[in-house]
This record gives structure tokens, sequence and C-alpha cells, in this order.
């Protein structure tokens, strides 16, 4: 379905790990991107459906017809190529492959943990949901490894499709951005960010699931405790009447290098991110952050726990907390310079030693090594 040489596609990870991939010494033949063409007619098909019926839609590419096209392409390019195995970005493309042919796919989230997780998708209809299963739990019986970025993710394999726990291993995301600061710059940034006023950064485009209402209540609670707060939004236009704390940046392109660089400016210059999301699988820009040195705050939902470590590159609240206690945690930081910077510093040493994409890369060949 992707296309590493399209650092767009889903968020640029799949870009970034085929090319950490090659880093480690693997030979990747692409085949990709699958199906391009009748996806997005399916996808078109699907948004006049929403249209004629809000609130439902059907899914582009988790049916059995796009699932056994999937596989009939990917074989049919396998038998002809030298590859020895295939690594899938996401569970579909392989659920129906041939069993002859070694497989893996790494991915964020189960179907069910997806359905759990966003509301939203209690548009689908009961057919669609049941193929939906019965291809999850076809990609997971048939795969020799399987690859989530989450211990949640994990467990719904598990739990949820009584996948074998043994072929099963969890790998974070790393950072999709190319121009990261070496450490030196980061720890320049530090000494920049005084304690006197507060920088919070929100990075979303989806305003309402990230939570960005509740980052703004945020903002006016530490403005309220007489702590000069700043809430600044990159990637989306929150709906009027915003605070005048709140500075708007509707788009930023990632995928440019003046974009990038403008972006770790931005959190470079923050104290912390503030991403509370209602829903999430993982949370990629929470990796982006830590390379920073910028301790996140986010809310202990869905993935979210194996991209920030509470008191390791930030605080992971609970999904009950309110405003008052986000607040409260951050007054407490900047009060004691020592402690946010210690905090800082491991942020950065969370993207060192964790946060990678070389770090999931050589984890997975090392372990992709093993089935040929």
């Amino acid at each position: 379905m992707y296309d590493p040489t399209d650092v767009r596609a889903w968020s640029g990870s799949v870009h970034f790990l085929a090319n950490s991939l090659r880093d480690q010494g693997m030979d990747l033949d692409v085949i990709a991107p699958l199906l391009k063409n009748r996806l997005l007619f399916r996808k078109a098909v699907n948004r006049m459906r929403t249209m004629a019926v809000p609130g439902t839609f059907l899914p582009a590419e988790r049916t059995h017809s796009m699932a056994r096209r999937f596989a009939r392409e990917i074989g049919d390019r396998f038998r002809r190529g030298s590859g020895t195995a295939v690594l899938s970005p996401g569970s579909i493309p392989v659920a129906l492959l041939d069993p002859s042919i070694p497989h893996a796919f790494f991915t964020d989230a189960t179907f069910a943990g997806l359905l759990d997780e966003y509301p939203e998708l209690e548009g689908y209809d009961e057919r669609a949901i049941s193929e939906g299963h019965e291809l999850e739990e076809q990609a997971l019986k048939g795969s020799a490894r399987i690859f989530y970025t989450s211990h949640w993710a994990a467990r719904s394999a598990v739990t949820r499709y009584g996948a074998d726990p043994a072929r099963i291993r969890v790998l974070p995301f790393g950072p999709n951005l190319d121009l990261l600061p070496h450490r030196d710059e980061v720890m320049r940034s530090l000494e920049r960010r005084g304690m006197d006023h507060c920088e919070l950064l929100f990075v979303g485009v989806t305003w309402e699931r990230k939570g960005g209402p509740f980052a703004v209540q945020v903002a006016d609670r530490l403005n309220a405790r007489g702590i000069p707060t700043r809430l600044t939004v990159v990637g989306c236009t929150p709906p009027a009447p915003l605070p005048d704390h709140v500075r708007v940046v509707p788009f930023i392109a990632k995928d440019t290098s003046e974009g990038q660089l403008r972006l770790i400016g931005m959190m470079l210059d923050a104290h912390f991110l503030i991403m509370p999301s209602q829903a999430e699988c993982f949370g990629i820009v929470y990796a982006e952050a830590s390379a920073m040195g910028l301790p996140s705050l986010a809310r202990d939902t869905g993935g979210v726990g194996d991209a920030v470590h509470d008191g390791a590159n930030g605080r992971l609240f609970p999904p009950d907390a309110t405003p008052e206690e986000y607040a409260a945690a951050v007054e407490q930081l900047l009060s004691d310079p020592d402690r946010y910077r210690e905090l800082a510093e491991r942020s950065r040493l969370e993207h060192e030693t964790r946060l990678n994409w070389p770090a999931t890369a050589r984890a997975m060949r090392d372990e992709l090594s093993t089935l040929l």
C-alpha cells in the first residue's frame, strides 16, 4: 500500500524505516505502491457513501477482495524477484498471502484496538467489522514475526485474536525528521529555556482527537496561576474564538528542509510538547519531541505509554486527569530548574537509546534474520 519513497505515506514512517533497514545492511526490493488506483477509487466511493449517509463508511482496503488482490500482486512480484521474505507495513497486505512465502508485518494497532480506541469507526457496518476481524486473525496466524509499536497493540493481538506471543515483538516508531539536531545543540537549547514563563507546543492535524481544547484549558490554568504561558498550535486551525495566549501556525511542510527546520526550532524553544490525545495508537510527535530534549505532556490512552514513559521523557497522565492537574505538574517542574533540566536531558536520552529508527531497524533486522 505505502510507497517508501513518499515521505508523506503513513506520516513518513515507511520511508524512514526502509532507509534505516538499508543502513543496517538489508537489501530491500520494494513492492509498492500496491493497487494505488483501486485504493483511490474505493476511497472516493467511500467519501460519497459518507456524504450520502453521514456517520457511516466502508473500509478502503480492509476487505477480502482487496486482501486477495494484495496477496496476488505481492506473491507474483515476490516470485519474480530475489527476495527471501516479505515485510509489510500493515497486516492486510499479507493477510491472505501464500503461506509458503515467509512474511512479517509492522504496524501500530490491531483492528480490534482501532475499534476500541476510535469512536468514529463505529460507522463500519457489521459485515465490514466481521471481515476486518477475520483478516486480522489470518494475518496474525500466517506471519512468522509481528512487530507492533506498543505493548497495548501486542496485548490486543494476544487477547482478542489468540496470537502467539512468541512471534510478537514491540519496537517503537522513531522521529520522522531528516534534520535531527546534534546532542550539543539540544543541550544549548536547554540553557535558553527560562523558567519564568512557559511555552507549550501542540502539533497535530486533528484538533479535537489530539486534545487541542484540553491543551487550551491547561494554558488557561497556567496563566491563572501567574505563569505567563503561550500555547503554539501547529498543523491545524482551531475553531474561533481562541484566547490571546494561543498562537496558530496552520501548516508546516515536514517534507521540506525549510519546514523541518522551522518545526525543530519551535521544539527547541518550547518547554513542553502537549498532546493529550483522546485516541492514539502511538504518537510519532512524542518521539520527535524527545529528540529535541522536549518533555511531553500526554494522556495514557492506546499505545501512548510506549511513546511517553512517565518521568523519563515527560509526564503521562491518567485518562481522567484534569487540566488543573496538568498545570500543577508543569508548575512543579518549572519551579525546580534542576528537575526540569534532568527531565529534558532524559527525554533526549530516550531518543538516543530507544525512540529512534536505527534501533528499531537493528532489532527488526536481527529478528528477520532468524527466519531466513
